[in-house]
């Protein structure tokens, strides 16, 4: 028993020393430009460790991605339900406040990981890798299928029937707040991120009541004779 303890705990060792050492070269270089060599001499392990593990080098991307989303992911939907535990539907900036907070935080915590993912993430926007693109929407799509649900139920409660977006106008709207929110996270110096998410959830919030209105008057000159 004592020996696949061993095993296991000398297993995982091995496959965080790569996922650091990709993580940091990607961040760097580049996710193309980065061989499997590197990484293997960086992490300090040969080439077979790294095909036992992940099986691929796009495999191996993907897992980087994954280690740090999958706790933004929970955080986020953590704060979503306890948002819709507060109130039924859920208000507008709570919603908001749960997709933007955990982000900010990650990058407001003092370590290198939360920059290093979000050179990451900016990177990923910036290739043109479909493969890459699929893959993270296959996995995470989910999560903003759920937050656009909870906004379109927070704006239809607030909203006169007559002008509420319909789903396609509340994601574009979401969409517009992940560029923000990219963009806002790529400034290194990030001192207060409760500050700053609170901010752009307002930021956000007045865009998303600026389209009601807009569906609104647009309605209303539809229905004007």
């Amino acid at each position: 028993m004592r020996l696949n303890q061993t095993f296991v705990s000398e297993a995982n060792a091995t496959r965080d020393r790569i996922l650091d050492a990709a993580e940091l070269l990607f961040a760097e270089q580049g996710f193309y430009v980065t061989t499997l060599r590197e990484i293997t001499q960086m992490a300090r392990v040969n080439l077979a460790a790294v095909n036992y593990h992940f099986g691929s080098k796009q495999a191996l991307i993907i897992e980087v991605f994954r280690r740090r989303m999958d706790q933004l992911s929970a955080d986020r939907l953590k704060r979503l339900d306890a948002a819709g535990q507060r109130s039924q539907p859920p208000a507008l900036e709570d919603v908001l406040d749960a997709f933007v907070y955990p982000a900010m935080a990650l990058m407001g915590d003092g370590s290198a990981g939360g920059h290093r993912f979000m050179q990451l993430l900016m990177r990923a926007y910036a290739d043109h890798d479909e493969a890459l693109h699929g893959a993270i929407r296959e996995e995470y799509g989910y999560i903003m299928r759920q937050f656009a649900d909870a906004l379109v139920a927070s704006v239809a409660h607030e909203a006169n029937p007559a002008g509420t977006p319909t789903p396609a106008q509340i994601r574009q709207q979401l969409d517009f707040l992940v560029g923000a929110l990219t963009h806002t996270m790529a400034d290194a110096k990030l001192k207060n991120p409760r500050a700053t998410a609170s901010a752009l959830v307002s930021f956000a919030a007045a865009g998303i009541r600026g389209a009601v209105q807009t569906s609104l008057l647009v309605s209303q000159k539809e229905l004007s004779p």
